[in-house]
């Protein structure tokens, strides 16, 4: 009570703009993770099927060391001295599964989404990325294979021993058409690592699964929990199995550490 004993008005504390902006950081944060349960509850409702799999992380998984050794973020091996700020990807425990015993036999990959290191570009990996990086992952993992990138980025192509790089806009099929009437087709392995959004793998795969080889192997990365759903209903209207790999690593959300795999049986 005051010295009138009138009852004092308290007010709030007013919050400033830091304050302010860890307010809405939370706010979106608790809205995302809504987002995405309720993705994964559909997924699991219309999937009705799903392999969960626990397993010890190999020490010395090769695909992991080359992703260090040329600054990819499919996986890692050590923790720290990474050319990108965010945690790496753990693909590489992944694709060890896939491929591990078959290296030698894998002849031709092709992988969309270079790494550009422009920030003014979208998903860009900033300006200490390594464009190329995974490409080169690739030229080392395979022995035997050619490998062929696409980006928007003009200004990171390049060639190197055996690797080849064009330019593509991954939303454009008569680009996407163009691109690979230059590359040609019976493609093992097919990555799309561009814009990681729905519409855009869409187009993506739409002009490119013809130049996948029959057993082929075409894999979406990095797909938001919430564009899951959107591609479980794509593939349901197609003839394709797929499988949508969500990879859990320990101490982080899911994030985007998902994959959209598919095999080419026709």
């Amino acid at each position: 009570m005051g010295k009138s004993g009138a009852r004092e008005n308290k007010q709030p504390p007013r919050l400033g703009l830091i304050g302010k902006r860890v307010v809405s950081y939370l706010h979106k944060s608790i809205y995302a993770k809504r987002r995405r349960n309720q993705a994964l509850a559909l997924l699991r409702s219309e999937l009705g099927f799903s392999i969960e799999s626990f397993y010890r992380r190999e020490p010395h998984n090769h695909f992991a060391w080359l992703c260090d050794v040329h600054g990819s973020d499919k996986g890692e091996v050590r923790a720290t001295g990474h050319p990108y700020p965010w945690p790496s990807h753990t693909y590489s425990d992944y694709i060890s599964r896939l491929f591990s015993h078959c290296r030698s036999h894998v002849t031709k990959v092709f992988e969309c989404g270079i790494g550009t290191n422009n920030p003014g570009l979208p998903n860009s990996m900033g300006p200490a990325g390594k464009p190329g990086a995974s490409l080169r992952v690739w030229r080392d993992y395979f022995p035997n294979a050619r490998i062929f990138g696409g980006d928007i980025d003009r200004d990171i192509l390049f060639t190197e021993d055996r690797i080849s790089t064009f330019h593509v806009d991954q939303t454009d099929p008569l680009s996407v058409g163009s691109m690979w009437s230059e590359i040609g087709g019976g493609v093992d392995l097919i990555v799309d690592d561009g814009l990681h959004q729905f519409e855009a793998g869409k187009t993506l795969f739409e002009n490119s699964i013809a130049f996948l080889a029959k057993e082929g192997i075409y894999i979406i990365e990095d797909v938001q929990v919430t564009d899951l759903l959107r591609y479980h209903r794509f593939f349901s209207e197609t003839e394709y199995f797929f499988d949508i790999v969500n990879l859990h690593r320990k101490g982080l959300s899911l994030e985007d550490n998902s994959l959209v795999v598919i095999r080419k049986t026709f």
